[in-house]
């Protein structure tokens, strides 16, 4: 049986430094995203849900589950990746650096590499438990890109920036697994931003170390 898989990157989050970032919650941009986004879901025949445990994640396919009577089974290992830890004025150069050599990472913190593999491992998981033809799975767009460069080595820092907030990505799971890379989710262009719209809430833009 071959299996759809829809990456859903989170809509428009709100950072702050009062909050642990697996606690960032939408921005009131992004709570309207989540509520039309919903509607765009709808057609796709989504049978089960999986999410990051992270709230941006959450708050962004709650409404759409609601509707649709599915649960949302939270799975740890969907989370974003950690860049590096607080706030940093160079983290361009870190970002940058982190998709030059995906062996690369900050004290603390994962790198490209060990992300993609938890990630990918992840969805494999996913899909060795479930027998739906159609599954979404809530996460973010660090890991979501680190996973397309794991189907197709193309797949870069540029492409992983031109993801927005929220996107919706189309694999498919049958012998290996395929990106549809011609697939666009009808209406969304109507409601998705630009990463750099994301509002920091008295933090300087881009440091907060989630390329999120």
């Amino acid at each position: 049986m071959e299996t759809t898989i829809y990456l859903i990157r989170h809509a428009q989050m709100h950072p702050s430094p009062s909050l642990h970032y697996s606690e960032w919650p939408l921005s009131t941009v992004g709570q309207g995203q989540a509520e039309k986004l919903g509607g765009l879901l709808e057609p796709l025949g989504i049978e089960v849900m999986f999410s990051s445990p992270f709230l941006r994640c959450l708050q962004t396919v709650r409404s759409f589950a609601g509707k649709a009577g599915i649960d949302i089974n939270v799975k740890d290992d969907l989370r974003e990746r950690l860049v590096v830890q607080g706030i940093v004025d160079d983290f361009s150069d870190i970002w940058r650096r982190s998709w030059d050599d995906f062996n690369f990472a900050m004290p603390g913190c994962e790198s490209s590499l060990d992300a993609q593999k938890r990630f990918v491992a992840a969805v494999e998981d996913i899909l060795a438990g479930n027998n739906r033809e159609t599954i979404g799975i809530s996460a973010h767009g660090n890991v979501i890109g680190l996973f397309l460069n794991h189907i197709h080595p193309a797949f870069g820092k540029a492409e992983a920036e031109a993801l927005t907030n929220p996107d919706v990505v189309r694999i498919s799971a049958g012998g290996r697994i395929v990106w549809d890379q011609e697939f666009r989710l009808p209406g969304l262009e109507n409601i998705a931003t630009n990463h750099l719209e994301t509002p920091f809430a008295g933090l300087p833009r881009r440091s907060t170390g989630n390329q999120d």
